[in-house]
């Protein structure tokens, strides 16, 4: 009997019964007392089926205020065998039981809770029935209705680098699954400017040119229920050979030539490689060594820093072996997404193996599934090399500007000091972003631009050390005897400089750490290498805040803040070493 039904029969018994009456008050006491219980009856539940009407009434009409209104949430479209989450959080009333049930083809299931997680096993379309129960008794329902489709899995995002075999993939769409079976696999993508389309489970195209591809694949089944899931291909311009070889570039060549320049020195000079003077002078300065080591271990925080360091150094050489992951950026290593299982990136800290792929995530995952431990190991490597390579140029810059600027003075000094106030006057944060705006996002550039904008200080610091040092009696005794500039600059200004120099340089280090880590933040470093800043970024991109993702935001933060902190206690451990004003306050 239905809603209808039930009102028409009351009315006619209430009709009936008043007729039968005799007229006056007995009649109308009599009748609005029907009508009464007959407004009470309508609001008791009715006797379900158990079947997915969606016809089935509502308590919404009849409330009053005051009685609670179930809301089960808007009509949606959720894949199979995936857990879906039932949503009454918008239902209103005092101290409300939750009661929901399910028709999920003629399998009756009954959950409570406000969000409760049922996972369907066929795909159709199905009523289901929320009630909401307050203290007092008093109910409501409403319906909602799911659409269960196809669960569809078109496998993990691709990088791979041009002019490689890797740049043909072969599409995955294996993974999709369906209570019934799936007819027709459609993958839809644009490339070179036009559409392409594929069809089939594991169909082959190669993406020749460098470029992000978005695909979608669309999945269709037996009884025509569909759906759909994107993958994306990245393809990576191809690395120059300077680009790939820039470490020998402007480390090991550089080392080389040094090293061949000393020994033909030697040679011009008729003197052996290595002479008696070169082994006294060795020992001398190992003398001097340990007793500066000496020093040096008595300062706790500088000592503390270079632990830390030589943690820090350990960590990027022997990554490879430390790591859980052995290389945690190539995508076979990645540890994949499984919805029936509920197995979602990122994924917390644990040390227990995963049971897809075996490995071990104590810091947890990120969003791709890229190991958070492996990732802060390998990123240690990236801010070792730019704040050495960086700090090199920075260096070189500001010592020879200095060198120049102290010892010659008068229009040499001006102009170099005009110069170097210029670069101290504009911001070299905002003068970093444009320049990587205008070169690109190459390791090689971050490097550069950082070592180019943090000069300034290098020199200011150079030059006032010379103008002192200069005026002592061996400079003046040096040009009385006809001493070259070069002569003098090279074997009295600098070695009496050099400690200075030395100072600064650790205490550069760390600032360009910081930059580099600040570049791959703002999206303005090489997206190839692994960082620091980057992981920072794809946190930040992934809202990894508000996923509770706390272990993808630590990992990295804390070892930026460690590794500058380090690298600044050794620096002014130094400063304090090479000063002994300094070590005796």
């Amino acid at each position: 009997m239905t809603a209808n039904d039930m009102q028409r029969g009351l009315r006619k018994h209430v009709f009936r019964t008043v007729g039968r009456a005799s007229a006056g008050p007995l009649a109308i006491i009599l009748a609005s007392t029907i009508l009464a219980l007959t407004l009470i009856g309508l609001t008791a539940p009715l006797a379900s089926s158990g079947t997915c009407d969606e016809s089935a009434p509502t308590a919404h009409a009849l409330a009053a205020p005051g009685d609670p209104v179930a809301d089960a949430g808007p009509d949606r479209t959720v894949p199979i065998f995936v857990p879906a989450e039932l949503d009454a959080q918008n239902s209103t009333g005092t101290s409300l039981t939750y009661s929901w049930k399910v028709n999920d083809n003629g399998s009756i299931a009954t959950l409570t809770g406000i969000k409760p997680l049922y996972t369907f096993l066929s795909v159709g379309f199905c009523n289901i029935t929320l009630n909401v129960t307050d203290v007092n008794g008093i109910w409501a329902e409403d319906v909602v209705m799911y659409k269960v489709a196809p669960y569809v899995d078109a496998g993990s995002n691709r990088r791979v680098a041009e002019g490689t075999d890797a740049t043909t993939i072969t599409l995955d769409g294996s993974r999709s699954r369906d209570n019934v079976a799936i007819v027709n696999y459609t993958w839809n993508f644009r490339y070179d400017g036009s559409d392409r389309e594929l069809t089939g489970v594991n169909p082959t195209f190669t993406f020749s040119k460098p470029g992000e591809y978005v695909i979608t694949l669309a999945v269709v089944d037996e009884l025509g229920f569909s759906n759909s899931a994107i993958v994306v291909v990245n393809v990576i311009k191809a690395p120059s050979f300077f680009a790939k070889h820039w470490i020998f570039t402007f480390i090991e060549l550089p080392a080389v030539l040094v090293i061949a320049y000393l020994i033909y020195n030697k040679w011009r000079k008729g003197a052996g490689i290595i002479t008696k003077t070169d082994v006294d002078k060795a020992r001398l300065q190992w003398k001097t060594f340990k007793k500066t080591w000496k020093i040096f271990r008595a300062n706790r925080l500088g000592f503390s820093g270079m632990i830390v360091l030589l943690a820090f150094v350990v960590m990027a050489v022997f990554a490879p072996y430390l790591s859980t992951v052995p290389n945690p950026d190539r995508l076979e290593n990645y540890e994949h997404t499984h919805l029936a299982q509920n197995w979602v990136n990122p994924l917390p800290p644990s040390l227990k193996k995963s049971p897809f792929t075996g490995q071990v995530h104590p810091f947890g995952t990120d969003h791709k599934g890229q190991d958070v431990y492996s990732l802060t190991l390998y990123g240690s490597r990236a801010s070792l090399e730019v704040g050495l390579l960086a700090t090199m140029i920075s260096v070189v810059l500001g010592a020879s500007i200095g060198l120049a600027a102290g010892y010659f003075g008068r229009v040499t000094d001006e102009v170099l000091m005009r110069v170097t106030d210029f670069f101290l006057v504009l911001p070299w944060f905002p003068l970093m972003i444009v320049m990587m705006a205008i070169l690109g996002q190459k390791f090689i550039w971050v490097v550069i631009v950082i070592g180019i904008t943090s000069w300034p200080s290098t020199a200011r610091v150079v030059r006032s050390q010379v103008l002192t040092v200069k005026e002592r009696q061996f400079i003046v005794r040096a040009k009385c005897v006809g001493a070259s500039d070069s002569h003098i600059i090279k074997t009295h200004i600098m070695p009496n400089v050099l400690p200075l120099i030395f100072a600064n340089t650790v205490l550069l280090i760390a600032i360009a750490i910081f930059s580099e880590a600040f570049l791959d933040f703002f999206g303005l470093g090489d997206t190839t290498v692994i960082s620091w800043g980057g992981m920072l970024e794809s946190a930040y991109d992934q809202d990894a805040f508000l996923l509770g993702a706390w272990w993808w935001i630590a990992a990295p933060g804390i070892a930026i803040v460690t590794m500058v902190l380090a690298f600044s206690m050794v620096g002014y451990a130094i400063d304090d070493v090479l000063n002994p004003k300094l070590r005796k306050r």
